[in-house]
């Protein structure tokens, strides 16, 4: 398939200011442009007369024309009456028929006269190379037509004259009208700029013609050679880029003039069909990276770049269709991406110039030629301008003189690049010089530096100078902290000193805040020594120009381990001295309560003993005697459970497991239970899962625990209910014991201070307790080498699960 009409764009972007030069330029084209527009007005069609005073004549505007776009008609159907009727006069004046991008057959009409006497031999010339198929019908003398074919999808030996453009011969019998018709079709642009020639003059105007593209391609090949030679000098890719796109270039305007298929690939059809996209693809691709190395746009105008990324990207999907689908695709997308990627480019050099880039000047009007070319180029392709000499050739004078000017800016920048080595040059020098005072006073301050360094390194703390958080000096003080040389620390940053990074990022914030702010920085951390012991610090940072932390800051470091171990130890005795007290507090409470009932009723007993002992019944005098009893015994079980819990929390309960029948532990303990509930209000259940049997058990322990977890059970279920005492083994050498109540439940905020010593829920209300029981039953736990949870809600009850291992 064929790619015709490729629009030379070359993706650069940059440069701008104008100067007065380059808008007269701009000026000047434009105004050359609008001169060349014919006016929109339709064409006089008719008899053409053929005398014998010039060498050719322009016939497009003489032309009528009709469309057939399905192509099925052939010159047979196009001479009957039906036909000749559609015929009308084509849209424009000027040299050329342009009838843009279209897949239709479009069937030309012309009608000759030729005078008498003047010779019958002409040659008949469509000057638009990418034509795919041009046929001229001439009429035969005892009626017919004889047919001639030309177009680039012919090959090259067998067109009937060989010549770059589509040239046929054709014969004008004298003293006759004859009436030619000719069709032309193409997947690409349908121009045909027709002229008819006298055979010595078309070969005498191909001389200039001829000359004119070897001067053009000549200079190609010269900037071509020029920029290599000076690619492999230099060694700048840049010129590399440029060679690739001129060579690009060369390829695609070969292709579009014809001399491609005249000289260089006559026998290669395939070739010959998809050149002109492909080299015009080709160099719009090397264009744009030309444009981005010689602008550097990705660090200059990253946001620029990437329009110039996306064009390089629509180039390249191009690029394939060029390849593998018909031309009239590719033709379509050179012929947008081309205006797009020029005016892109414009952009780019207009912006450059502005911003004083080295050659931005050459570049920016080179891209502004070639605009106009393609611009030119595109209202032809697309039928909106005629066929002339100037319209057809328009790419090919832009990128003449677009090539030549870029060759400039790549000279230009040499030159800059020059400039700019004479001037490091100097620099330098003055530099050298500079560097041999400096070096001489270094070496008369190296005396009074050394004096004052002796003085830093043994002050009695850690002193860095730290920039950007990176250690520039240290003394010896700082390193013996660490445990390292200095030489490890000197252009490392904190980070290692601090536990953690969190830690480091947040110390880094804070400072530098604080600098900025008052210009110093107070703190105490917890860093970390090099063998990981962390020790703790009074840090002190100032910065050396007041407020900018980016100019250096000073650092001293003084070692407070000690004095923070003294506030540690001193914090925990304060804290367990509030917790004594809370614990006095508590204990002192509960005897108050807990001692004042009992003695109040045995000195209520001894009162009634003393004066009325003599007169109170036998049966009486028992019954007072007994409740002293009772408060003896109570006080006595209150003191025996403080010291219970006294001999816990110093360790001297004994652990001395031995063989225990587990169920019968159960029973006699749920008896014991039930025997306790005198009012009889509770229904005690006890369970033994499958597997519970004997075991090593301390059986003193385990009364402790569930002696007490079932007398709370029922004295905490006033309204009654059932108290559960199951026990189970859960497969893993654990027994796990339960022991459950439907009583008034125990809100969650106290939970966590259940087992503390004298600590009773505020919703005990007057039920009696020391509060004592609990203590003692998780220490008993914890010698037994178990554990304890409790699951309970106010109000429904409570669950307590005792682990043992056994």
């Amino acid at each position: 398939m064929r790619q015709r009409h490729a629009r030379a764009l070359r993706p650069r972007v940059l440069a701008l200011p104008v100067s007065l030069v380059h808008a007269r330029l701009l000026t000047l084209l434009l105004a050359l442009f609008l001169a060349l527009v014919p006016r929109l007005a339709a064409s006089q069609p008719g008899r053409l007369a053929i005398g014998a005073d010039a060498d050719f004549y322009d016939l497009s505007p003489h032309f009528t024309y009709f469309e057939d776009p399905q192509g099925e008609l052939r010159i047979g159907d196009v001479v009957q009456p039906a036909q000749q009727r559609r015929f009308v006069p084509v849209p424009y004046r000027g040299p050329g028929a342009n009838f843009g991008l279209t897949r239709a057959a479009i069937w030309l009409r012309i009608e000759l006269e030729a005078a008498a006497g003047i010779a019958p031999d002409w040659l008949i010339e469509v000057a638009y190379p990418p034509l795919d198929r041009v046929e001229l019908y001439a009429p035969l003398p005892g009626g017919g037509f004889t047919m001639q074919a030309g177009g680039d999808l012919l090959a090259f030996a067998h067109r009937a004259v060989p010549h770059r453009n589509h040239v046929l011969p054709v014969s004008l019998p004298a003293g006759r009208e004859t009436t030619l018709y000719m069709r032309i079709q193409s997947e690409g642009t349908v121009s045909a700029p027709t002229r008819l020639w006298r055979p010595a003059a078309l070969w005498k105007n191909d001389q200039a013609t001829y000359a004119a593209l070897s001067l053009y391609f000549g200079l190609l090949a010269g900037l071509l050679l020029y920029n290599l030679l000076l690619f492999l000098s230099v060694g700048d890719v840049g010129y590399l880029i440029y060679v690739a796109f001129a060579a690009s270039m060369g390829i695609g305007l070969a292709a579009l003039t014809g001399i491609g298929y005249q000289f260089l690939w006559p026998g290669q059809l395939w070739w010959n069909s998809i050149s002109p996209p492909v080299g015009m693809t080709a160099a719009a691709l090397f264009g744009l990276m030309f444009a981005r190395n010689f602008l550097s746009s990705a660090v200059r105008m990253p946001r620029l770049d990437r329009v110039l990324l996306a064009l390089m990207v629509g180039w390249t999907v191009t690029l394939g269709v060029a390849f593998g689908l018909p031309y009239r695709y590719s033709s379509w997308m050179v012929t947008v991406l081309a205006v797009i990627s020029v005016a892109a480019m414009v952009v780019v050099g207009v912006l450059s110039v502005r911003r004083g880039f080295a050659g931005a000047r050459f570049f920016f009007t080179a891209w502004a030629l070639l605009l106009a070319g393609v611009f030119t180029l595109f209202l032809h392709n697309t039928g909106t301008i005629p066929s002339n000499l100037f319209t057809t050739n328009a790419l090919l004078i832009g990128s003449a003189l677009e090539m030549v000017l870029l060759s400039f800016a790549l000279a230009d920048r040499i030159n800059v690049a020059r400039r700019f080595k004479e001037q490091a040059q100097a620099r330098i020098a003055a530099e050298h010089a500079m560097v041999r005072v400096l070096e001489e006073s270094q070496e008369r301050l190296r005396g009074v530096l050394g004096e004052r360094e002796a003085i830093l390194n043994s002050a009695p703390v850690g002193i860095v100078l730290s920039v950007n958080r990176r250690h520039e000096w240290v003394n010896d003080r700082f390193a013996h902290m660490l445990g390292l040389p200095r030489e490890a620390l000197i252009g490392q940053t904190s980070a290692y000193i601090h536990p953690d990074i969190d830690s480091w990022e947040r110390f880094g914030v804070q400072a530098r805040a604080a600098l900025i702010a008052t210009g110093s920085y107070v703190c105490e951390k917890e860093l970390r020594r090099a063998n990981g012991e962390l020790f703790w610090v009074e840090m002190g940072g100032s910065c050396v120009r007041p407020n900018d932390p980016d100019s250096g800051v000073i650092w001293t470091f003084l070692d407070i381990t000690d004095r923070k171990k003294s506030e540690a130890e001193m914090r925990e005795a304060l804290e367990q001295q509030k917790a004594l007290n809370e614990l006095r507090t508590r204990f002192v409470a509960m005897t108050s309560h807990e001692f004042r009932t009992p003695l109040a009723a045995i000195l209520s007993a001894e009162e009634l003993l003393r004066h009325y002992g003599e007169r109170l019944p036998q049966a009486e005098r028992l019954e007072i005697l007994d409740s002293i009893s009772a408060g003896v015994q109570r006080m006595s079980r209150m003191m025996d459970r403080v010291l219970l819990l006294g001999r816990a929390d110093a360790q001297m309960l004994d652990f001395e497991p031995k063989t225990v029948d587990l169920p019968a532990l159960c029973r006699q303990l749920v008896d014991e239970a039930r025997a306790e509930d005198v009012y009889r209000r509770c229904d005690v259940v006890a369970e033994c899962g499958p597997g519970v049997g004997e075991g090593q058990y301390d059986e003193k322990l385990l009364r402790h625990i569930f002696g007490n977890l079932l007398a709370n059970a029922i004295k905490y279920s006033p309204q009654g209910g059932e108290v559960r005492f199951s026990v189970r083994r859960d497969g893993e050498g654990v027994t796990v014991f339960e022991v459950s109540d439907q009583g008034i439940g125990i809100p969650a905020e106290e939970i966590a201070h259940l087992f503390e010593s004298f600590h009773r829920a505020s919703n005990v209300g007057a039920i009696p307790g020391t509060g004592l029981g609990l203590a003692i039953v998780k220490n008993a736990v914890q010698i037994h080498g178990g554990s304890i949870e409790v699951d309970s809600r106010v109000g429904e009850g409570t669950r307590f699960t005792v682990k043992v291992p056994g």
